[in-house]
């Protein structure tokens, strides 16, 4: 089963929803079949319900905006229920290849099954890798090196987008800290995973994906709170070398922004005085 999480764009804006109806409607040559949909619609008002006029296919609007946490702890529960054994996490800014279940059956055929959680795909971003990753003790996130890394990584995190994540295990570690809706809800979700010592592996599949921080200048006053807001829980949650930096971490940031955009480094000045807010409709 696949969740696609969207937010104020209409599904033929979506990246990635001509390769799940296809997907939908084509018989897996190597193991993995999509069954069924769950479109999330984290919009105002109702923006992609054309999907609800797909056959296998769920629409849901949440107008509270509940993110990503909202929307696979809704998947979690429908893929049990349907006897899903993984969900396919999607985000609309995505971009699937054709052959990406065919190539994620294939490299899971080569790993050992037992106390695997999740696989994970290489994420491109504006030509740069940026998943998988791991957090170093600094608290900061490196993305891995492409090459020959492939299967079990310990301490691995990741973009959830394209990730492949087995519906016992989704549910094992829920539910999402309140604390977190949207930003960082990927890496709180590989963390707990890591936690409980089940694997994560990085399988041969690349797929295209836009991250908002690849262009801070055009990041809204909200949406950096945001995400200032996700990793600041986030760093909570690691060793005190992480906890103890993190605030010159967030000092260099400001000294970054203030050379491509002002506002940006008054924005970071504001929320470490208090003035975060969490983004909604």
């Amino acid at each position: 089963m696949a969740v696609l999480v969207v937010y104020e764009r209409d599904l033929q804006q979506v990246n990635a929803w001509p390769w799940l109806v296809t997907a939908l409607n084509t018989e897996s040559r190597a193991g993995f079949k999509l069954g069924h949909v769950l479109v999330y619609d984290n919009s105002c008002n109702p923006k992609a319900q054309a999907a609800a006029d797909i056959s296998h296919c769920t629409y849901l609007h949440d107008r509270s905006n509940g993110g990503t946490a909202a929307a696979y702890e809704r998947a979690s529960g429908v893929a049990m229920e349907r006897g899903m054994e993984w969900l396919l996490l999607v985000d609309q800014d995505t971009d699937l290849p054709q052959d990406f279940l065919d190539v994620a059956a294939a490299s899971l055929a080569k790993l050992p099954a037992e106390g695997l959680a999740a696989l994970v795909p290489w994420v491109i971003c504006e030509g740069a890798t940026v998943s998988p990753a791991r957090v170093t003790l600094l608290g900061s996130i490196r993305p891995l090196r492409r090459g020959r890394i492939f299967g079990h990584i310990a301490g691995l995190t990741a973009v959830a987008s394209g990730s492949l994540v087995r519906v016992a295990a989704l549910r094992q570690v829920l539910p999402f800290p309140r604390e977190l809706w949207l930003d960082y809800v990927d890496h709180w979700l590989f963390a707990q995973i890591n936690l409980r010592g089940a694997g994560i592996a990085v399988f041969e599949g690349v797929l295209r994906h836009t991250l908002s921080v690849m262009t801070p200048t055009q990041l809204s006053r909200r949406r950096l709170n945001s995400i200032l807001d996700g990793e600041s829980y986030f760093q909570g949650l690691l060793g005190p070398v992480a906890r103890l930096v993190y605030p010159l971490r967030l000092l260099g940031r400001v000294a970054r922004y203030a050379l491509i955009s002002p506002r940006l480094a008054v924005e970071v000045v504001k929320w470490m005085f208090g003035a975060g807010q969490r983004a909604k409709c």
